[in-house]
């Protein structure tokens, strides 16, 4: 009860802050407009996608003047509404600060380092926890119960640009990816060694039957193949709409084959352990999820952004960390997405509760 009532004085709270934000920094006739692009992309939406993408469309949407840039650009919008030659000079201030601020590749660092180092504290605690008291067959992240390894893709927040892979076809995919499927076969060698046989699931499948789809498919195959994964154990999972849609779909893969018995026969001490793969900033969203859907996670989060929050040297070596880029901007805005959807995840009820930060259950 206390969790649902959040949920509501949450939307409450947000809805207020949005529709304030937009009648400050929109004018009053340009708002019927607004709600009528509002209305029509919710039609839209769920005409071109009938399942819950409908009101993950418009969250977006409406969560745009909350992010840095969308922000900075209605700031900017707002400045001159009365007519270039009376230029407000407050809101065109408030923009510039947020995008200075926002593209400081110290500033960005620094929020992403915070949030990075909430995962590599677990590890450390965790690590020192189980050497005093875990039997020797947990020692390592019970990597011998591990049932599957699941590889996320860009269901996990990934940007959307890719580069071609060197391979026969030379076909592009996310680039980011490669890693995380070399990082899954050291997981399996592990697992195997420990005495699991666990499925290497990898969610970055673009669907379909294409041949451009069979040609990524068939890339990320090799991936796995080359470093010691059996054919046997690859498997792949169409990316979902979500990290909740995709975690749907490899708790139904995994029921199928008898890895996972159903919902309402698991029982957690003995029930098999998924070990996910995912970035770093989404890790703990990404396994809040899994979590809240029965399955009993191993975090092995990858792609830390953040190693020193300050370069090291002489003070000219360290100009460019005051400098604003385009690199420190995107990371900001990548860190502040994550927020956002987590919020968003929360109020959809995909989130144990709302706390965003390491939940103590999740293994590592």
């Amino acid at each position: 009860m206390l969790v649902l009532l959040t949920r509501v004085l949450l939307w409450a709270t947000l809805g207020l802050l949005i529709w304030y934000i937009l009648t400050k920094i929109i004018p009053q006739k340009y708002l019927t407009w607004f709600g009528g692009v509002v209305v029509l992309t919710l039609i839209i939406a769920s005409f071109a996608d009938p399942n819950d993408e409908t009101i993950g469309t418009i969250w977006r949407l409406i969560s745009m003047p909350l992010t840095p840039l969308g922000a900075t650009v209605l700031l900017l919008g707002s400045s001159i509404s009365d007519g270039i030659e009376k230029v407000k000079g407050r809101q065109v201030v408030a923009a510039l600060a947020i995008l200075l601020v926002t593209s400081l590749p110290i500033f960005s660092r620094y929020i992403v380092s915070r949030s990075e180092l909430e995962v590599q504290r677990a590890f450390t605690a965790r690590a020192e926890q189980c050497a005093e008291v875990c039997p020797a067959s947990v020692i390592g992240g019970q990597l011998n119960r591990a049932g599957a390894i699941v590889v996320l893709g860009s269901d996990a927040g990934d940007a959307k640009e890719s580069v071609a892979f060197q391979s026969s076809t030379d076909q592009a995919y996310n680039s980011n990816l490669v890693p995380r499927l070399i990082y899954a076969s050291q997981l399996y060698g592990d697992a195997r060694q420990a005495g699991a046989d666990p499925f290497v699931i990898v969610t970055a499948d673009p669907g379909g039957e294409s041949e451009a789809s069979e040609a990524k498919r068939r890339n990320m195959r090799t991936v796995l193949l080359n470093n010691g994964v059996p054919e046997r154990a690859i498997a792949f999972e169409s990316t979902g709409l979500n990290v909740h849609s995709t975690a749907r779909q490899v708790d139904g893969f995994l029921q199928d084959r008898q890895v996972l018995p159903a919902l309402s026969n698991r029982d957690e001490p003995t029930d098999a352990r998924i070990l996910l793969v995912a970035p770093a900033m989404t890790m703990t969203r990404s396994a809040l999820t899994f979590e809240e859907m029965g399955m009993q996670v191993i975090a092995k989060p990858t792609d830390f952004y953040s190693v020193n929050t300050w370069s090291g040297g002489d003070t000219f070596s360290r100009l460019p960390d005051i400098i604003p880029s385009v690199d420190a901007l995107q990371l900001t805005s990548r860190y502040w997405d994550e927020v956002l959807t987590s919020t968003y995840y929360f109020l959809r009820g995909w989130l144990p509760g709302f706390d965003f930060g390491w939940n103590p259950n999740i293994e590592v």
